[in-house]
Order: C-alpha cells, then structure tokens, then sequence
C-alpha cells in the first residue's frame, strides 16, 4: 500500500513538472516590421527579448519569427526610427510600424535655397548624424548613408575601390537619374564621389513631394542636399587627421578538397555507365596524355614511373574504376593568389580663421585604398577653399572652388565576377608552370587559369577630374530683408582605357611551334560634363506686432548643362610596349554623343509660421 502511494505522488510530480516544462518553452512569435512613413518593409529592424539578449533580426521583406514567452517584452529598434517595446501576453502575431526619431525641434535642416527650423518643417526631411562621417575611412560619402537615414536604400553593387554604391528613396524614374535622388552640393546640382567626408557639415534628405516644389521632375526620387565647412572667424586653426583601415574578403565557401573531388566525380561518372576513356578526357582530372593535360593538372594514374612523385608531397587513391590514382591538391591556392588583405590610408588637413570682415577655410585630402583583388586600387586627391569679405557693413561677397582627381586601376565589374568562378576550379589544377612558382599557367582562358597570368595581361585605368567654382553677392537691403545673387561652374572629365596584351593558354604554349594570341583588343572613352548655374533670391525674416513670425523667399534660377561622349575601339597592335588604342592597326566603332539641357526659369515662394 505504502508502494502505492509513493509511485501515485512521483507520477503526480512527474506529470506537473512537465506541465510546468510545456508552459515555459514559450511560443513562436511572426509578423512584419514596416516604415511608419511610407509603409514599405524595414529589413535588418533589431527584435530583441528585452532582458535576455536574444533575438532576431528582419528579413528583407521586414517579416520576422522568434521563441518568446508570455511574459517576455520584444524590443524593436532601428538605426533613425523610434524604439518601441511590446508585450507578447498572448499576441502570436505581431505587425509594427515603426516612425522616425523625434529631432529636437531646435535643429536647423537646410531646405532647398535656404535653412528652416525643425520645429516649422511640414515635409519629410531626414539628417544625417555627423558622427558617423567619424566613424571609419570611407572611400565616399555614399556608404556612410547605408542604414542612417529612414526610407533610404543603399546598393553596393561592386566591391571595387572607389565605386560609388547606388542610392533609392523609393521606386519609380526622375529626368536626372532613374530610382535614385538630386544631389546637390552647396547649390551646385553634381555627384558626391569625390568629396572628403571630413569637409561636410551635413546632409539632409528631401523624401516627399516638398523636393519636386523646388528642384522639378529632376528630384522626383527625393533630394540629397549636401552642406560642406565652411569659412568661420576666430583665429587661425589647423586640423590634421590620419585614419588608417583594413580590408579583408568576405568568408567564402567550403569547397572540396582534391581527394574527395576525384574521387566523387569519378564515382559519378562510373554510376553514369561513362567508359573509362570518357572518364580520364574529362577536365581536372588530367589523366589524358596531352601535354596540355599534363603540365595543368597534378594528377595521374599510379605506377613505377610515377611513385617518386609521393616524395614531394603526392597522394594516393583508390579509383572506383580500379588502379589507383597519385595526384596533388591545389585547393584553395587559386584564392589565396587573387585575394589579399588590404589597406585604406585617409589624410586629412584644414586650416579656417578670420575677423569680422573676412573669414576663410581651406582643406586638402588625400585617400588611398588597395583593393582585396591583387592589382585593383584607388587614389584621389581633392582640395577646397571659400571665403566671404564684407566690403562695407550691407554688402558682403563670397567666394569657393575646389578640385578632385581619382584613379581607378584593376579589374572591372565583370572581370571580378571571373575571377570569383576562378576560386572554384579543380583543386588538382596546378596554377604555375615551374616547380618556382615564377611562370603562372594561363589555363584554358581569363576564366580557367592562373588569374595572375590574366590580370598581368589585362591594363584597365578610369580617370575622373573634377573641378567646382562660385561666387555669391548679398545685400542687407533693410532689417531681416536682404538680396543675394549667385553664380556657379560645374566640370567633370573622365577618360576610361583598357588594353589587353598578347596571351597564350597552356594549348598554345606547348604547340609546335608555341602560338600566340595577338588580337590586343584596345578602348578608350572620354567624356564632359560642364554646367552653369545663376540664381537670385530675395528673402524675408522678421516678426511683425510681436504675434506675426513671417519667413518669406522669392528666387529665380538658370540651369544649363551641356553633355560630350566620345569613344573609340581597335584591334591589332604590333606590340604590347604601346598599351593604348593608337597603336592598333583596325580601329572601329567610333561613336560621340553630344546633349544639352537648359532650364531657363524658376520661381520660389516660401513663407512659413504666420500666425493670424
């Protein structure tokens, strides 16, 4: 009896103790995180069990799944958005809208032709924090939007130094640039590739229709508004700055060794009823007796003229079609000859100064990134200066220039796609010739072969200039009235030059004679791009009767900008000593394009904060 009662009480136990077991595993938690403002899907939003330090991240449709219990507290928050806390309770599905973080309504944000108090500004605007341009060398000011400013998206489409990503606020096409915003720089309508992210003061975005009241059909995908340093008075200072980066290739996959390739592929192709023939004609394993074979892959069938070959490093296996098979493994040794850690080196220097009737600010830059692709690198060079000088106490003048230069070497996108198909190549093949590792084997072309050979072969070099210059009156016409009239230079030049030398593949070295290929296939592309800019504006500030806060601006503007393309292909040249386009002897596809955009009139009107 007493036996009894002792099982009846641990079955009990056992049984509430599962319960209590079921009752804590907690439940699956789904939905969908969205942009407040535009109800599109935030991917990468932080879902975190508040007090646990677990969690989830958004997929990129913002959907997301996770274990909570009942009484745990989701976090979500977003880099620009507001963070929000939620109790699961008895919630399994949970769908979010998350809105962007109050500013303090304070802050200044510079709209169009002029500045607005956050407090009075109806649009959607965003701001970058300046912080971040700080936190690490960045070959542009691009990559320092990526996740910092709500509703806007950025693309790097390639990994080379230099490349600028793509940049979308929302779908849809503009005159100016399809899917993606107006940039303008201190009123001048440019790109941003070239400027120094230590010479910017800030960056707002214009997201809704606000942007086309004042840029037009070109800002139909929003507007970037770029704000650099500016001259300020005190004494003189100086600022140098150094930041030092490294790179390194992303982590790849696992691909198989030479033991299992062989063996697995070969077991493949006995189960496919193929004849041994049919087998050993196959590429990487080299068991044919070509030449070509023979120098390319380290593998062959095992007997007594071969067993020296265990001596320096071969190994052996059994082939499912009988024998045995020596060979070499060469996994892995095609990617560590294309990739390489690098290097990003960014010097910066300034100096600003000046009273109360005249006030400077120069800067130079210089930034060098070497790209993980062996051969592929970037240099630019950029430098400004403005001031402004008041000649008497209602009439103050202004000036600023700057300049860039950037050089672009290596591989370009589609020739890093090769030589990322190069990395999984037969691990038997043998990238080099000699025994040294001096002579490169060229494989069967750019996309089979030692990508050493091929990028030695292959000259590729874009080169962008840059140079930028205004000057500005304004006139204090009466307490906050004043007039301003101003004038700006835009020109950017880019010249792009490929050459290719003579090559051989492995077939072609052990011909009888050796052969060559001498296409030498040559381009080179010039283009232009200059533009003109005049505005005048005429702005109000004041407070009428104590009650009446007015804010008023009334603008004209002229807008011309005029296109040149030129480019030009050949074939045939005697000699790789001349590793440009004049030395070929067909030269073909000539082509030039020329294109001029004017807008001759626009008009502004802008008053805020008229109380009644």
């Amino acid at each position: 009896m007493g036996k009894g009662l002792f099982f009846k009480a641990l079955l009990t136990f056992l049984l509430l103790a599962g319960c209590s077991a079921l009752l804590a595993q907690g439940v699956v938690i789904t939905g969908v995180v969205t942009d407040g403002e535009f109800a599109t899907p935030l991917p990468g939003v932080n879902i975190e069990i508040k007090g646990k330090g677990t969690g989830t991240l958004t997929d990129e449709n913002g959907g997301f799944s996770l274990t909570a219990e009942p009484a745990d507290v989701l976090v979500f928050s977003f880099i620009g958005y507001a963070t929000v806390e939620i109790a699961v309770n008895e919630q399994r599905v949970i769908n979010l809208a998350l809105f962007p973080e109050a500013t303090k309504l304070g802050e200044v944000v510079v709209v169009g032709y002029g500045t607005q108090s956050r407090a009075n500004v109806s649009s959607a605007i965003g701001k970058l924090d300046k912080e971040i341009l700080k936190s690490a060398p960045r070959s542009n000011v691009g990559s320092a939007l990526q996740g910092s400013i709500s509703g806007l998206r950025v693309v790097n489409n390639s990994g080379t130094p230099g490349a600028a990503p793509t940049i979308l606020l929302r779908g849809g096409a503009s005159i100016n640039s399809p899917g993606s915003p107006l940039v303008v720089v201190d009123g001048i309508i440019r790109t941003y590739n070239d400027i120094s992210p230590d010479d910017i003061e800030s960056i707002e975005l214009l997201k809704d229709a606000a942007a086309t009241a004042i840029y037009g059909a070109r800002a139909n995908n929003g507007v970037i508004l770029i704000t650099t340093k500016q001259a300020k008075t005190g004494t003189a200072q100086v600022t140098y700055k150094f930041v030092r980066g490294f790179n390194t290739d992303r982590e790849d996959y696992e691909y198989l060794n030479a033991k299992d390739f062989i063996y697995f592929s070969r077991l493949g192709h006995l189960n496919s009823q193929r004849t041994l023939a049919q087998a050993n004609s196959q590429r990487g394993f080299g068991l044919s007796t070509s030449a070509a074979d023979l120098a390319s892959f380290d593998i062959r069938k095992y007997d007594a003229s071969t067993a020296p070959l265990l001596q320096v490093g071969w190994d052996t296996i059994a082939d499912p079609y009988g024998g045995t098979i020596i060979f070499k493994d060469h996994s892995g040794e095609v990617k560590d000859i294309i990739f390489r850690n690098s290097n990003t080196n960014d010097h910066f220097v300034n100096v600003t100064g000046g009273n109360d009737r005249g006030k400077y600010y120069a800067s130079f830059n210089y930034f060098d990134e070497s790209g993980i692709i062996v051969g592929s690198d970037y240099k630019r060079y950029t430098g400004s200066i403005n001031g402004s000088y008041k000649v008497s106490p209602k009439l103050e003048v202004g000036t600023a220039a700057s300049f860039s230069t950037s050089s672009q070497f290596g591989v370009i996108a589609g020739e890093v796609n090769t030589l990322y198909r190069n990395i999984g190549i037969w691990p038997t093949f043998n990238p080099w010739l000699d025994s040294l590792k001096t002579k490169p084997n060229p494989g069967n072309g750019n996309a089979d072969g030692n990508p050493l050979y091929w990028l030695d072969k292959n000259i590729r070099r874009n080169e962008v200039n840059r140079i930028t210059g205004n000057a500005s009156v304004k006139y204090d016409i009466a307490k906050g009235l004043y007039a301003k009239v101003a004038g700006s230079v835009y020109l950017a030049e880019s010249i792009n030059e490929s050459f290719t030398k003579a090559t051989q593949t492995y077939t072609q070295i052990f011909a009888n004679p050796p052969a060559f290929t001498t296409t030498r296939p040559a381009s080179w592309a010039f283009s232009r791009e200059f533009q003109t800019q005049f505005n005048g504006l005429l702005n109000y500030s004041g407070t009428i009767a104590d009650k009446h806060n007015i804010d008023a601006m009334v603008g004209a503007e002229y807008f011309d900008e005029k296109g040149l393309g030129s480019q030009i292909s050949g074939t045939g040249a005697p000699t790789d000593d001349i590793p440009t386009v004049n030395a070929s002897t067909f030269v073909c596809c000539r082509q030039q394009l020329q294109l001029q955009i004017r807008i001759p009139h626009y008009f502004q009107l802008r008053a805020d904060q008229l109380q009644l």
